[in-house]
């Protein structure tokens, strides 16, 4: 077999840029004066735009089949590469998987350079992740973390040479795969960090993971190490840092050390979440530990793990709810060390979505010893025919290169597993110069708790006169986890906020919302009864300051999850407004059913519900083809035991069970019969 090749495009064949533009310093020294332009206008993120600071450059160089991106890391100006095709059916696992090297990566399309493509090696099982300590390149496939000894200083790699540090990782499962790396260091010395996601059944229920695994505890946050690049293997050790995780699909070291995951709703997951990980912690994903299954690091080992326990569970730093904010978050990146635009942002994170095609911003800040924070949305959109102004595949990963530009890697499987139609590619997310960016860019940088509600920071100030206390929506929810797929808010109602100030400057603004709940014993309704536990309260606000009718801020929406509050008073009688029966059924529809119920079926894996009352399809039924006539009852059955039987369309996808008894199911019927 022939491991290794060497590729070589031309910037004609390699790029496909509507303009080619070099780094801001290099604009900078090459820039001849000009008259003054008008400056370009501000879009506005609800149409799904790329950020007014940054620009999207396609950078696919290998037309679609090599860069499916699992895995990415920069050493020394090259970027390196594990890249695989991701199986959803358990029957073909990509045993093909590659690592490769791009090099000039940086220059490309900035003076005519060319961009250089070696295939290092081939024949990885699922790479997803890809570290280097020294000379050496650390691999992780899905069954075992490798080593290719002094790979950074060759062109060719041969996998049977490669040294194994970590074996047995994984039983043959579509969901398991080993995600990282990002540097760590501990007592002085160098470690590699990694998440080990979990094992599933279509449709999303747990897999018991039979043979088990004697490895590894998955749904889990670990370091390897210490490394040295020609460590001998039987002097690493695996450490866990925290578990209870369903499909982390992002790893994060900041530069304090600190790490983050990106998680996924499911299983115990009633939301997609990000988490800064308090060390030791289980963040309430419990796997099944009988019949030789293996529970998640710091599982607790008294809880019986079919139905779980939320008060043994670490809530998430910052809840991303279900199609509005998230649908699959994938890695975080920590902003660091920048200078002019981006310096405000230092500290924050850059969150890839890959299903849903775009980049979050997420603010924290630490409240009494507890860390919790603020999503907004950041960049979106598909990438036009050139592949600029969105982006071409799904966020999967993001790296900064050695120009200080951003580069994100996609990956996609088709179905629920894609954005664009695009299961691949390349992009760079430059940063622009000062003047690249509208004149009149203003958004949201920071909110933070203050007593009896929040202050929100503005990027710059804006007139105190462009917005009234009535313009400012507040609604808030929490969530309960359960052993049912994902879940709705609980506890949902709109919330009036009772007063509003700006301080001198015009850059704050300080809200007052009687009535805000955080992660303290609050009692919620759950099942008919009632319980004590709850996994934080998410406080979504919006809204629009306008001048002359123009819209002042990027953004006009944001997520806060409430861990813990300062001070503040109960809500009054008029302070709080109850959603109505169809607005409680639309909210379940969108946080349990959009994903995949979408218009005209959209090749998404699931039927379109508008207009589905009469329609005749034929479904599977005890293995026979049957032709039905969907009526409500059908409807109604199809929810409460949504594996009973199946769209002969759909036959390879699975609905999980969203433990919905026979009202809940009556009220969604009510609900998907006024779709259009």
């Amino acid at each position: 077999m022939n491991y290794f090749k060497s590729i070589t495009f031309g910037l004609g064949a390699a790029l496909c840029l509507s303009t080619v533009t070099a780094t801001a310093a290099d604009q900078s020294k090459k820039k001849k004066k000009k008259g003054p332009k008008p400056a370009p206008a501000m879009p506005h993120v609800a149409q799904d735009s790329v950020h007014p600071f940054f620009a999207l450059e396609d950078l696919d160089v290998l037309g679609g089949e090599e860069l499916k991106i699992g895995g990415m890391c920069f050493h020394e100006g090259a970027l390196y590469v594990a890249s695989f095709a991701p199986d959803r059916t358990n029957k073909e696992p990509d045993h093909n998987g590659k690592l490769l090297r791009v090099d000039n990566i940086a220059k490309a399309g900035t003076g005519g350079e060319q961009i250089k493509i070696t295939v290092l090696a081939d024949g990885l099982y699922e790479p997803c992740s890809v570290g280097i300590v020294g000379d050496s390149i650390y691999v992780g496939e899905k069954t075992r973390i490798i080593r290719f000894d002094g790979g950074v200083k060759k062109n060719s790699l041969n996998l049977k040479d490669a040294t194994v540090i970590v074996d047995g990782t994984s039983t043959i499962n579509f969901h398991t795969y080993t995600i990282g790396f990002e540097p760590y260091v501990k007592d002085g010395k160098q470690y590699l960090c990694g998440n080990f996601t979990t094992a599933i059944q279509l449709g999303g229920k747990r897999d018991k993971m039979i043979p088990p695994n004697p490895a590894v505890h998955r749904g889990s946050q670990f370091i390897f190490g210490p490394l040295t690049g020609s460590e001998d293997p039987k002097t690493v050790g695996l450490q866990y840092l925290a578990g209870g995780f369903r499909t982390p699909n992002g790893v994060e070291v900041g530069p304090d050390n600190e790490s983050y995951v990106a998680d996924n709703q499911g299983i115990f997951n009633p939301s997609n979440k990000l988490i800064r990980i308090k060390p030791g912690s289980f963040y309430g994903h419990y796997l099944y530990n009988t019949d030789g299954g293996k529970a998640a690091a710091f599982q607790p080992a008294d809880v019986e793990a079919e139905n779980g326990d939320v008060n043994f569970s670490t809530p998430p730093t910052v809840h991303l709810p279900q199609n509005e904010a998230a649908r699959s978050p994938a890695q975080p990146h920590v902003i660091r060390d920048r200078k002019g635009l981006l310096a405000p942002y230092n500290g924050q994170i850059l969150l890839c979505e890959f299903t849903m095609g775009r980049v979050l911003r997420v603010f924290t800040e630490e409240v009494d010893g507890v860390w919790q924070g603020v999503a907004f949305k950041h960049s979106g959109g598909k990438a036009d025919k050139k592949g600029a102004n969105g982006f071409t595949g799904g966020p999967n990963r993001i790296e900064v290169g050695p120009d200080g530009n951003y580069y994100v890697g996609q990956i996609g499987a088709g179905r629920l597993w894609e954005f664009n139609g695009s299961t691949t590619g390349l992009q760079r997310f430059r940063v622009k110069s000062s003047e690249e960016v509208p004149a009149d860019f203003n958004e949201i940088l920071t909110v933070k708790v203050a007593d009896g509600g929040f202050i929100i920071e503005f990027l710059k100030p804006i007139p105190k006169d462009s917005i009234k206390l009535e313009d400012i929506a507040v609604d808030t929810w929490t969530y309960q986890s359960t052993k049912s797929y994902g879940g709705a808010p609980v506890g949902k109602v709109k919330i009036k906020p009772n007063k509003m100030e700006f301080d001198e400057s015009g850059k704050r603004l300080r809200i007052y919302i009687n009535g805000l709940k955080d992660a303290s014993p609050q009692y919620v309704v759950k099942n008919g009864s009632k319980s004590s536990a709850n996994m934080g309260w998410v406080v979504h606000v919006k809204m629009d300051p306008k001048k002359d009718g123009k819209s002042l801020l990027y953004t006009d929406e944001f997520w806060y999850t409430l861990l813990k509050k300062k001070g503040g008073k109960d809500a009054g009688a008029g302070d709080v407004v109850a959603l109505t029966a169809r607005e409680q059924a639309e909210l379940k529809f969108q946080s349990l059913c959009g994903a995949c119920h979408r218009e005209m079926d959209n090749g998404w894996g699931a039927p379109d519900l508008a207009g589905i009352l009469g329609r005749e399809q034929v479904v599977i039924r005890d293995g026979k083809e049957v032709k039905v006539k969907v009526d409500r009852e059908y409807l109604v059955n199809a929810i409460m035991n949504p594996l009973a039987e199946k769209p002969k369309k759909f036959k390879d996808g699975a609905m999980p069970p969203l433990g919905f008894n026979k009202v809940d199911a009556e009220a969604m019927v009510d609900y998907i019969l006024t779709l259009q």
